[in-house]
């Protein structure tokens, strides 16, 4: 079986550019109303979408790889190898582009003011959790992905335990969390959508029965209406297989993609929104607005993320020798 399955990089290229779609038009306060607005009213359901992704990806891949619990810290290692250089050079992009901005005809607004404190945080993520705003709106939710990685390390082998009573009881531990602690800063509140990937992950491990899979992304449901979306991402990992296509590609720059729209595309629609009011020329700026940053990820993704995934793929977990 291929690492990397082509269902998983269309379903990342889709969760991107919704999100994409949301800072550009519903999310921009460029476009305050009509069809383009209504159009990306739902986008940011993207990060629900990866949320669920990440679910899956993460447990499918400790578990081709042989991880225990002794390879904890090379995995941070590896997430932070993987991760890191295209978020601190995203950091970069957005500090340049701020002010660059101000220097544009017609500029309106305060001159951005940034802190050592408020840049000292996005180091550990923790932004949100000491109240001081992100650089980039999108980076909470990268702060969350950071909290998975932790929790998913660290009990991996209760995902994957012999005896099932263990691995049901760890899910209904995460969902009855999910309930109890509802701090947006933490990981808890969105543990119904990480299961549901745990639960999709499980069953292609041929850890529980398709009818345990149904029962489990039920119990999902306790995260509300949004729990739709953890469901049916689930199910699409689950049981649709997709060919890779020059459409996987997507995928393959969503988070060069998901770093790079908001200081890229957002710049351009509120730039652009000055000069375009009608239709014709908010729907023009738009696809401006989206293709640029496409681009931008795509060379993006080539110089900086693509180094950082090799540089993830070099630091690997030990290799155990059974022995009599």
């Amino acid at each position: 079986m291929s690492s990397r399955l082509a269902t998983i990089d269309y379903l990342r290229g889709i969760a991107a550019l919704a999100v994409v779609w949301f800072h550009c038009t519903a999310g921009s306060g460029v476009i305050h109303d009509g069809w383009l607005y209504r159009s990306g009213s739902y986008g940011w359901l993207g990060v629900e979408m990866f949320f669920a992704i990440s679910g899956f990806v993460i447990p499918y891949s400790l578990h081709r790889s042989g991880y225990c619990r002794a390879d904890f810290g090379r995995f941070l290692l590896k997430r932070i190898a993987r991760l890191d250089p295209p978020y601190f050079a995203d950091i970069l992009v957005c500090l340049a582009l701020s002010y660059l901005v101000t220097l544009a005809p017609g500029f309106r607004g305060a001159p951005p003011h940034y802190t050592w404190g408020q840049l000292a945080a996005h180091v550990a993520y923790v932004n949100s959790f000491v109240h001081l705003r992100w650089i980039n709106v999108v980076f909470w939710s990268l702060g969350i992905e950071f909290q998975y990685y932790l929790l998913a390390g660290l009990s991996f082998p209760l995902l994957v335990a012999r005896r099932p009573a263990v691995r049901f009881g760890f899910l209904a531990l995460l969902l009855a969390l999910s309930l109890l602690i509802r701090n947006e800063a933490l990981l808890f509140r969105y543990l119904p959508l990480f299961a549901a990937g745990m639960l999709a992950f499980q069953s292609r491990a041929g850890l529980i029965s398709r009818s345990a899979l149904f029962v489990g992304l039920g119990a999902t449901g306790v995260a509300g209406p949004i729990a739709i979306v953890g469901i049916v991402t689930a199910l699409l990992i689950r049981y649709v297989e997709l060919p890779a296509s020059r459409l996987t590609a997507m995928g393959a720059i969503s988070y060069s993609l998901y770093l790079l729209h908001v200081p890229v595309g957002g710049k351009i629609m509120n730039l652009g929104g000055r000069f375009a009011h009608g239709a014709p020329e908010l729907a023009a700026l738009l696809a401006l607005a989206v293709g640029a940053s496409i681009a931008a990820a795509a060379i993006f993704y080539r110089y900086v993320e693509r180094p950082s995934q090799r540089l993830s793929s070099a630091i690997r977990f030990r290799v155990r020798v059974d022995t009599v």
